[in-house]
């Protein structure tokens, strides 16, 4: 049986323990752990310091390229579209400074009239339901071949519509869509205000840009957090539907993405490049900066000759530009060359 003095015992050496750890803390091994500490401390600093001197370094050489880039955009794509029709499409009016210049160089590169077709929000939006089934039922009614005639339970209507526009700007003979009933599809999409078109209902074209808002910018604060989770999976299938018939359809297609704070974590861009149902997209970030325009059109352009790939400064990113003949040499030329155009405040960020 246990007595009082084990107990004794155990409680002076609870307290012998204390007292040595007491004094070795407050003499020698203070002195060593605390050099040690401050040891660490200082060369965290350091390693700080020297990231961010490298940071800086990176984010000026990067603006000093997206400048020197931008000022070369029109002669870099001078005629290499000549003769092509092109459709820009975009889902957010945030995207419009980006949108114009991309006109811009297209007209540059020779497209011939190219059309810009905004995405409305009722092509998603979960008040719009009703809109968007009589608008099926009206497509139905004039070419029921563009619609599966049994079409999958997981197909929504945002599915449905948003594959039926590539299919009228693919100019694919083997659906039977005359010129005709394509302009008569076009005006249901345009009456519904699912879609917005500038000009005449667009012709089957030779390739697409799809310009992409910032996520934030689709975004409603106003709404509940269960209806706007609905908004977002709405946008997102409307998205993946289209950009997949793009896929589908072989027709050259590139997906340009605004990135504030070169953050492709969410959006389209991420859904796109981390998946292997994309891979004949080409994609592009930056597009709110002065080089992201001319990389959308450069990235079309690699895709009329059979090429793709990722391109911008956001970690998904493959390269920086499209290898083609017209950008061989552009970092070198930035990087040497003491005439290159300095850094605007809309340069990007690394």
């Amino acid at each position: 049986m246990i007595d009082f003095r084990y107990h004794l015992v155990s409680l002076i050496s609870v307290f012998l323990a204390l007292a040595v750890g007491i004094v070795l803390g407050a003499g020698p091994l203070r002195e060593n752990l605390g050099d040690q500490l401050a040891g660490q401390v200082e060369q965290l600093r350091t390693e700080q310091e020297q990231l961010r001197g490298e940071t800086e370094e990176l984010s000026a050489k990067n603006d000093q390229l997206a400048t020197f880039i931008a000022e070369l955009g029109p002669g870099l794509v001078a005629e290499t579209l000549a003769g092509r029709k092109v459709a820009v499409l975009t889902d957010d009016s945030s995207t419009r400074p980006g949108i114009e210049r991309i006109m811009e160089l297209l007209d540059e590169a020779g497209v011939d009239a190219p059309v810009r077709i905004d995405l409305l929000p009722a092509l998603w939006a979960p008040d719009s339901a009703q809109v968007r089934d009589e608008a099926l039922q009206s497509i139905r009614g004039i070419a029921p071949a563009v619609l599966p005639a049994d079409p999958d339970d997981e197909l929504t209507d945002s599915a449905l519509l948003s594959a039926v526009i590539p299919m009228l700007l693919s100019g694919d003979t083997d659906d039977g869509l005359t010129p005709e009933l394509r302009a008569q599809l076009w005006q249901v999409l345009i009456d519904h205000q699912l879609v917005s078109v500038e000009g005449e209902s667009p012709p089957a074209v030779d390739g697409v840009i799809y310009a992409s808002a910032a996520p934030e910018e689709l975004a409603d604060e106003n709404e509940d957090e269960l209806v706007a989770t609905e908004r977002a999976q709405g946008l997102l299938t409307a998205q993946t539907s289209l950009l997949g018939e793009f896929d589908r359809t072989g027709l050259p297609a590139v997906v340009s993405a605004a990135t504030p704070g070169n953050d492709a974590s969410t959006g389209v861009l991420r859904t796109v490049r981390g998946d292997e149902g994309f891979d004949a997209i080409s994609t592009t970030d930056r597009l709110q900066e002065p080089d992201g325009p001319l990389l959308s059109v450069l990235a079309l352009v690699e895709q009329t000759r059979g090429g793709n790939g990722a391109y911008g400064t956001t970690g998904d990113a493959e390269e920086r530009l499209p290898a083609l003949p017209e950008t061989r040499g552009l970092e070198e030329q930035a990087g040497d060359s003491e005439s290159v155009p300095q850094p605007s405040d809309g340069g990007g960020e690394e």
